[in-house]
């Protein structure tokens, strides 16, 4: 298969400031776009788009980029046409990023796709208009154990869920977006809705206009989800706890730590059980090379050879239950029914 001639749009820190933590390198090989692109063999990446003069130096000192423009408009009046585009923009630049660009296959997109559900609508209706591949940057969908898990070993180790609990931080845009997809990954599809609680908000999240909220999913297999932010100024944290008919499953550490407890007999009562939290299974960690194989699966979706993983739809999914939630915020904590497109 021909390399895909790519274009990151964006050079901030998910495109590429990331790369030089050195802490999160010992956990992380690929923490950043720029590592994935500088060497997957799916990709040709030849240019960056971004308003800072310094990033597209850096492009250029730091991995031999030779293009670089300022803005798209800039880029596609030089003529540049490009296969893919990595955009990784704020949220309210994504759908002009693909505009000017008739050349376009594929595209790799962070989340949200855009400041609201109509805008983010819109830019897979634009993609799709064109006939160009969305996949989003939703990186545990790719992660192989989070994937072995929605796979049937979830089911197979913990039998029914009974109780489910997110933890998460830094918005519900952004880290609250996350967590809400990896339920639907595991769990199935969102149903409605109810915001648990004021909204709480916090000049240090990093959308601007973001919060975090305490909420319920409903899911269409009757399990019911509690959401509970954790501020990011104290600890960070992204993280599950699903209890099971046949055992525990515990997700911390961002997905360092995957703890499998299994049900046994109970150590101090005759003729009952427990789930022994003490002795888990500790399943691999895979997300350090998650983020590669969010491209090696789009490159195989370009192909024609799998499906994506990720996909536009599922990812305005999301944004219809976040969109669902804003709503039950506004109704005083009411239950809202999540649209289905």
């Amino acid at each position: 298969m021909a390399r895909l001639r790519t274009a990151l749009i964006g050079f901030g820190k998910m495109a590429d400031t990331y790369a030089e933590d050195l802490i999160m390198a010992q956990y992380y090989r690929y923490a950043a776009h720029s590592q994935v692109l500088a060497e997957h063999p799916g990709f040709a990446w030849d240019c960056v788009i971004d308003p800072s003069a310094e990033a597209r130096a850096r492009a250029a000192e730091r991995w031999g980029i030779s293009q670089s423009f300022a803005t798209v408009t800039e880029a596609a009046a030089a003529g540049y046409a490009p296969d893919c585009l990595v955009i990784a923009t704020p949220p309210t630049l994504r759908a002009a990023a693909l505009e000017p660009f008739p050349s376009v296959k594929a595209i790799l997109v962070e989340k949200p796709l855009g400041p609201s559900l109509a805008e983010g609508d819109a830019l897979i209706a634009m993609a799709r208009a064109r006939s160009v591949i969305v996949q989003v940057n939703i990186w545990r969908r790719a992660d192989e154990t989070l994937r072995r898990l929605a796979g049937g070993l979830l089911t197979e180790k913990l039998g029914r869920v009974q109780a489910a609990t997110l933890i998460y931080g830094n918005g519900l845009h952004n880290n609250g977006f996350h967590m809400i997809d990896l339920t639907r990954m595991l769990l199935g599809e969102v149903t409605a809705v109810q915001a648990l609680g004021p909204a709480i908000p916090s000049r240090h999240l990093p959308l601007p206009g973001d919060f975090d909220l305490r909420f319920a999913l409903f899911l269409a297999g009757g399990e019911i989800v509690l959401a509970q932010p954790v501020d990011f100024r104290d600890y960070r944290e992204n993280g599950f706890d699903f209890w099971g008919s046949e055992g525990r499953l515990s997700v911390w550490q961002e997905g360092l730590t995957f703890a499998l407890a299994p049900r046994r007999d109970n150590r101090a009562m005759r003729g009952e059980r427990e789930i022994a939290s003490d002795a888990p299974e500790l399943l691999p960690t895979t997300v350090g090379n998650a983020l590669w194989q969010v491209y090696d699966n789009l490159a195989e979706a370009v192909a024609g050879r799998a499906p994506l993983w990720s996909p536009g739809d599922s990812a305005v999914q999301v944004e219809r239950v976040v969109a669902a939630l804003e709503t039950s915020l506004a109704a005083s904590g009411a239950t809202i029914e999540v649209a289905h497109g």
